[in-house]
């Protein structure tokens, strides 16, 4: 019996029943007027390795956007393909690729309007392979209630929104996860955010990129089932090519990526790699980096070029007023005007481990 359902097959979309139909390209403009229909539900991609199911979906936040189903070994898979204007023939074909290169459930996603701040379970992120991923690692730190508020650090991190990068550089003790956390918490419930806390692990290279992408599919779930299936593959691809994909997928989203802790990393490989990603982040796209040394990334250049942000221990350090509420508010003590200024000239405002043998 003749197909009766849309088909995609050598680049050219096939509806079965339509009079006269010579088939629409695909990436034409047909191809797209076609996709955003209404009456348009679904079609299915014939590829040269396997057979798949696009259905269109809805989203609760982002409107529209297509899905890929294959149904193998009595198991239903499932991939992200993306919104209208992302479903081309070049990406038809890497989830073709990535389906068919990845067996059990591999390619299998969560709603793509799961929740990018939920608490980790400790389960593994579908899509991968090796150890399971630390979800709570990939969560937003709180912050305590009595924190000291710092709107003019705040007014920094704000102003650099507009680069490429944010480095939050010094010491332990200056409170640089406390303030990325209550920054975040004041932004916009319409920029996404997404976190990322180093271990001194995550020198491996698969293991840094598995936690990497997971956080960055947190923003724009389903951006990296194509990473994560090319990371997981016994094909190595090699790490700009897998993340060229990746900023692909979110070439167009406004959101910040966080990794706290960098300092832990010593990988040449990964400073390099991430250098890559740097260059080619997306222009609303933000990286944060928050480290107690200078990493090897390439801080000149982006200087030069004024897309490098800075905040460093100079900026962290306590004014005369924050050291005042910390002191007297935060720790509950009361304390002279004088004997606030001798500890804050001792610690040179650095509060956070160096004030207490001073009391």
């Amino acid at each position: 019996m003749a197909p009766r359902t849309p088909y995609v097959a050598d680049g050219v979309l096939r509806i079965p029943g339509l009079r006269g139909d010579s088939g629409i390209g695909v990436d034409s403009v047909s191809w797209a007027a076609w996709l955003t229909d209404p009456a348009t539900r679904s079609f299915s991609f014939h590829g040269s390795d396997l057979r798949y199911t696009a259905r269109k979906e809805h989203r609760s936040r982002g409107g529209e956007y297509w899905v890929a189903y294959l149904k193998r070994g009595g198991k239903l898979h499932k991939a992200y393909l993306g919104k209208p204007q992302n479903v081309t023939l070049v990406r038809l074909n890497e989830v073709a690729a990535a389906l068919a290169g990845r067996d059990g459930g591999a390619m299998a996603r969560p709603s793509p309007d799961t929740s990018a701040d939920g608490a980790g379970d400790g389960r593994s992120h579908p899509g991968t392979q090796g150890d399971a991923l630390l979800l709570s690692r990939l969560s937003i730190p709180s912050v305590r209630s009595a924190h000291v508020s710092r709107p003019r650090l705040i007014g920094r991190l704000e102003e650099g929104l507009g680069r490429k990068l944010t480095l939050v550089s010094a010491a332990a003790g200056f409170g640089k996860s406390t303030l990325l956390g209550a920054w975040i918490g004041g932004l916009s419930r319409d920029r996404p955010v997404a976190w990322l806390s180093l271990e001194a692990g995550d020198n491996d290279s698969a293991r840094f990129w598995r936690y990497f992408v997971t956080a960055v599919d947190r923003l724009y779930p389903g951006s990296g089932d194509i990473a994560l299936a090319l990371l997981g593959s016994p094909q190595t691809s090699p790490i700009e090519a897998i993340l060229t994909s990746l900023l692909n997928q979110i070439a167009d989203l406004d959101a910040v990526l966080v990794l706290d802790d960098y300092h832990l990393i010593e990988s040449r490989a990964i400073h390099e790699a991430l250098t890559f990603f740097i260059e080619h982040l997306p222009p609303r796209m933000h990286l944060v980096v928050s480290t107690r040394m200078d990493p090897p990334l390439p801080l000149s250049r982006l200087r030069a070029h004024g897309e490098l942000n800075e905040l460093r221990a100079s900026d962290l350090r306590f004014t005369s007023e924050e050291a005042a509420t910390f002191l007297n508010r935060v720790m509950g003590l009361q304390l002279a005007a004088q004997d606030i200024a001798e500890l804050e000239r001792r610690t040179e405002g650095w509060w956070g481990c160096r004030w207490r043998p001073w009391l």
